[in-house]
């Protein structure tokens, strides 16, 4: 009979016992040690129980059976789980626990804890450590070191640390570090938190708190998000003390108090929400007795999506401010202080597949600049909107499109004209495409209806105009034809030792629109579209439907591409076009002149990739009959990789506009960036924004200084300034300034996000 093989641990005992029965025949000998390695075994997941051997490593080795073994000397103890090193080792393998003292580490999945002693129940991680020096790494990636007195082992990766230090620098250059008389950390929800909090930085105290909570690897969790601070003309020195509540995984929200030593204190907030078939968000901001002014100001906001099945949806934005200079008075964004019309929109859709149809209610909130009024907009109450579209329509080849619209147009100040309008566009096509060419001839009727109000007929239109008998009732029936066709060619071609496929790319396209009298017809909400190479192919050169164009006319383009052969990477585009008129022109725009020529102004456009680094474009309209500059565009980008490049823009319009604008973000050093941005008109010697900062990034913790000057209205401008200190993994302190630098230089990388050079490294 086969006698029972000895268990795993007494077997291996003896193994060790009898290594050490040799070591001294042995010990001249070198050593090759073990090294722990993911080829061998995978790791066990955290508070689960494991199969698998535990080796140990030691000077003395003893042991009784399958319950307990002491080791001595420089032990090595290593299972599938961890390691745990020290000068001497006792484990209880019934309990799964190890008590270990002197020179103590336990390491797991680059985490590394240092002390003095250890008790640890290995499978359920409960158990304590003195005089610890600890290395954890967060789901993130990150890296978090400090010191403690007493670590208490309170699950898989939930800590408590007494008389404890925190940061995420490295353990001998911390600049920035939390100490706290007990840390709480929490590796399963990511979340930290600390009672008796002293923040330092370069060894300055910057921040006191009885209590601090925050998040290990930036998930939401509630709380107080770091205040800003930051001062400006308008409003004075501000303190922003935002608390955030993490209602649920859909929901939040955001508490506000911001206090403006000129103005008094506002408070505001935001809910957002979203689920899998509506989402949304509402802000609202009051101040109380605004300082200056001696009023309340207030801004509301309610945005909703709502999906109710494959077919039908909805929406709502509707927007409200207490007065028409709360935003030049109270932001220092310009995508704030330029606002001019608040939307109030509600909308019900519904999608057919070929077909849609929705309808409307809009209006506005118009904000009033003294210096430079305008006509708020007519509301739209309501608008009901029909589009189809079908293509090769029973396999016939042909294309149909339809777009009908009722508007029923109001003016709550009483100062235009109003009416109801309803019109149908259905049109007919026939494309015709080949390998090289295209030809579409196409067949269409504008008919519309206006229903005026009685009461205000003899009033302007949206243009200023009222006509001899003030405006009438009236109905359009306007037949269209156009036809649209190009050809394609293409060759190979070598330059400068590369090889390049070009192209050629005629395209015609001819419009004939018969004249209808529609001089008593008013403009609810049209307009004329500026000439470009885009609007020059569309049958009607308005935008809008209140007026239709006569025309008899021809375009001509011809675009040229240099294509790398290899890549297929387009390297430049050069476009030639312009219209040709075989009439003159009957259909204006109220107060608009008739055009005399009979041809457009001549459009060019080009494009270059110059190199890998270098981007130029450009585009230009030039007037043939004065051989004058009307408008003009000259852009380029220089851009070495991320947080390297230039951006300048030189922007010309004849009578209206002359910009020049550029942008940069650069290194100025090791970790060092610069930012700026200079947007001047030269027509109104003004500087329309003004920005110059820096950004210093030392790896766990970045400072951003941004100084901007801003023109808010035609008279008046505001200046900010914003300085922002961010501890990673910790906080921000100081006004955000990164919005700002988005919005104003296109391309911008913040620092942090970029590869920083190895500081041991020769520069």
């Amino acid at each position: 009979m086969t006698p029972p093989a000895a268990p795993p641990f007494p077997r291996l005992l003896l193994s060790l016992c009898l290594a050490a029965a040799c070591h001294e025949a042995y010990a001249g000998s070198d050593a090759v040690p073990l090294k722990a390695t993911s080829t061998l075994s995978k790791t066990a997941p955290n508070g689960q129980q494991i199969d698998g051997p535990t080796h140990v490593e030691a000077e003395v080795l003893h042991g009784e059976g399958d319950n307990y073994f002491e080791a001595e000397g420089k032990v090595v103890m290593r299972n599938l789980r961890e390691q745990v090193e020290a000068d001497w080792i006792h484990y209880n393998q019934a309990e799964d626990e190890v008590h270990a003292r002197g020179h103590v580490a336990l390491i797991r999945d680059g985490d590394r804890i240092d002390g003095s002693e250890l008790k640890l129940k290995l499978t359920d991680r409960l158990g304590d450590m003195k005089d610890v020096i600890y290395a954890l790494h967060g789901k993130n990636g990150s890296v978090t070191q400090g010191k403690a007195k007493d670590v208490l082992f309170q699950g898989p990766d939930v800590y408590q640390l007494d008389k404890a230090t925190y940061s995420t620098c490295p353990a001998n250059a911390q600049a920035w570090v939390l100490k706290v008389d007990q840390l709480n950390l929490d590796y399963n929800t990511s979340l930290g938190s600390g009672r008796k909090v002293q923040v330092e930085y370069m060894n300055i105290p910057i921040l006191y708190s009885p209590w601090l909570d925050f998040s290990l690897d930036d998930m939401r969790k509630s709380g107080f998000l770091s205040p800003t601070y930051g001062v400006t003309t308008n409003r004075g020195l501000e303190l922003v003390t935002p608390w955030y509540w993490n209602i649920a995984p859909n929901m939040d929200a955001t508490i506000t108090p911001r206090l403006m030593s000129k103005r008094g204190t506002q408070l505001g907030g935001e809910f957002r929400y979203l689920e899998s078939s509506y989402h949304g968000s509402a802000s609202l901001e009051v101040l109380p007795n605004d300082q200056v002014t001696g009023t309340t100001r207030y801004y509301g906001m309610l945005n909703h999506q709502q999906t109710f099945d494959a077919h039908w949806s909805g929406s709502m934005h509707v927007e409200k401010v207490s007065d028409s200079t709360y935003f030049t008075d109270l932001s220092s964004l310009v995508s704030q202080t330029s606002r001019v019309n608040l939307l109030q929109d509600g909308s019900v859709a519904y999608n057919g597949d070929w077909w849609q149809a929705a309808g409307h209610v809009q209006r506005y909130q118009t904000l009033q600049d003294p210096s430079n009024p305008v006509t708020p907009p007519y509301e739209r109450l309501p608008q009901l909107t029909l589009n189809a579209k079908r293509s090769n329509v029973a396999n016939s080849g042909l294309d149909m499109d339809f777009s009908g619209e009722f508007v029923d147009f109001i003016q709550n100040s009483g100062s235009l004209v109003q009416g109801s309008r309803i019109y149908a566009h259905p049109s007919v096509s026939l494309p015709i495409d080949t390998p090289y060419s295209t030809f579409t001839p196409r067949l269409g009727w504008y008919l519309s209806r206006y229903a005026l109000d009685k009461n205000s007929i003899y009033r302007p239109d949206s243009q200023g105009a009222t006509p001899t008998g003030g405006f009438a009732d009236s109905s359009l029936n306007i037949p269209t034809f156009s036809v649209n066709t190009g050809l394609f060619f293409e060759r190979g071609m070598d330059f400068a030792g590369k090889s390049y496929t070009q192209t050629l790319e005629p395209r015609a396209f001819y419009v004939y629109i018969p004249y209808r009298d529609q001089s008593r017809t008013p403009v609810f909400d049209s307009g004329t579209s500026d000439l470009s190479l885009d609007q020059i192919f569309q049958e009607n050169q308005f935008v809008g439907v209140d007026r239709i164009n006569d025309a008899n006319q021809l375009t001509l383009t011809v675009t040229s591409r240099f294509l790398d052969h290899d890549s297929g990477a387009e390297n430049l585009q050069v476009t030639l076009g312009q219209r040709y008129y075989f009439s003159g022109q009957l259909v204006t725009m109220p107060g608009v002149t008739a055009r005399s020529g009979s041809n457009s102004d001549l459009l060019g456009q080009v494009s270059s990739r110059i190199s890998n680094k270098l981007w130029l474009s450009s585009g230009i309209q030039f007037d043939t009959a004065s051989s004058q500059i009307t408008k003009a565009d000259f852009a380029t980008t220089w851009r070495d990789g991320p947080g390297r490049l230039f951006n300048a823009d030189y922007r010309y319009t004849q009578d209206s506009v002359n910009q020049i604008d550029f942008s940069s973000e650069w290194p100025l050093a090791p970790r060092w960036h610069g930012l700026v941005r200079l947007n001047y008109s030269i027509r109104d010697a003004r500087l329309v924004e003004g920005l110059a900062g820096f950004e210093y990034d030392a790896g766990c913790w970045s400072l951003r200084s941004v100084i901007q000057r801003l023109a808010t209205t035609g008279t008046t401008t505001s200046n900010a300034f914003f300085l922002q200190l961010e501890l990673n993994g910790l906080t921000k302190f100081g006004p955000n300034p990164l919005d700002v630098l988005k919005r104003s230089i296109t391309g911008y990388v913040p620092s942090s996000q970029l590869a920083q050079p190895d500081p041991s490294l020769p520069h």
